[in-house]
């Protein structure tokens, strides 16, 4: 996959390109659908495969909702993610108040027609863009006789009654349901960080455990809770449990991420962790005693260790 910025220079093949466009956040089913059918067309018509996307989400510039937004993708995931899926161009354009300012028409011939030479254009069937979010499906097809680019529209994939969408994932995560979180993804959600030193309390208990700093603030965090997890360190996976919460028995005050991983004893200060979520076991609760949350902790083990197959 070739990438290209928009804030350098780049050649486009003479024989056009075949486009689709959006932010692609957490490349979800619903996008691999459309990446699917863009690669698809692509091929039937001999032009390369582009992914028009941004370098940070439209809301954050527009400062719609910008500080309540989290994302599912770090943007290193989402440009793996779009390579994994095989197309031939990853086009970043720098998403800046007056590139917002092209009105939907601007954005297709000044943009997409005549710097990126598109033959072909595939969308989503919700998909909506240019300045104030104008443009639609309708007006696509207008430019497109006017234009002469041919233009597919992939329907919604569904899920659980519901239409993928970065958004509903999402909610999902807030909820906890990791399970069909990743359903919709298509894959694991996870995160990654680095491991910090913590107050002891995990090993004192007889469950030690890694304490997580966050790498990226803007992704996404599931709902507070234990988690079944795996945990990828150095290229070795451990099962293992994640609590996020604020230690209620200890009367903690700030959200902390503490990982156990099964069989694993070792010290790994300032190791990059990286946690996908498999399932959630029940919320943050307040114990009273030490004694009943060690109990708790076996029990949350057991049902683990069950899930991993290893205890019957």
């Amino acid at each position: 996959m070739q990438i290209i910025r928009s804030t350098g220079n780049y050649n486009i093949p003479d024989s056009g390109t075949c486009i689709t466009v959006g932010t692609f956040d957490g490349v979800h089913t619903g996008h691999t659908e459309i990446l699917r059918f863009l690669k698809s067309i692509a091929g039937q018509n001999h032009l390369p495969s582009l992914v028009f996307t941004f370098t940070s989400h439209p809301r954050f510039v527009l400062n719609k909702d910008a500080e309540e937004l989290k994302l599912l993708t770090t943007p290193d995931e989402k440009q793996q993610l779009l390579e994994n899926s095989g197309v031939d161009f990853f086009f970043e354009q720098d998403f800046t108040e007056q590139f917002a300012k092209l009105s939907a028409s601007e954005f297709v011939v000044e943009i997409l027609i005549k710097k990126l030479g598109m033959k072909s254009l595939v969308v989503g069937h919700d998909h909506l863009f240019g300045k104030n979010r104008e443009g639609n499906f309708a007006l696509l097809q207008k430019l497109s006789t006017q234009h002469q680019f041919s233009l597919h529209q992939i329907p919604a994939v569904s899920n659980a009654g519901f239409n993928v969408s970065s958004t509903k994932i999402r909610n999902l995560l807030s909820d906890g349901d990791v399970a069909l979180a990743n359903e919709m993804l298509g894959y694991n959600y996870s995160f990654s960080g680095e491991v910090i030193q913590g107050f002891g309390i995990g090993r004192e208990l007889g469950f030690p455990t890694a304490n997580i700093n966050r790498s990226e603030i803007n992704k996404m965090l599931p709902a507070a809770g234990v988690y079944i997890i795996k945990a990828m360190l150095d290229n070795e996976i451990h099962d293992g449990l994640l609590n996020i919460g604020t230690r209620p028995t200890f009367n903690g005050n700030n959200v902390q991420i503490e990982a156990h991983l099964f069989d694993f004893d070792k010290i790994i200060y300032g190791e990059k962790l990286k946690i996908e979520f498999l399932l959630f076991l029940r919320p943050e609760l307040k114990f009273e005693s030490k004694n009943e949350l060690v109990l708790q902790i076996r029990k949350d083990r057991d049902k683990a260790l069950q899930y991993f197959g290893r205890i019957c």
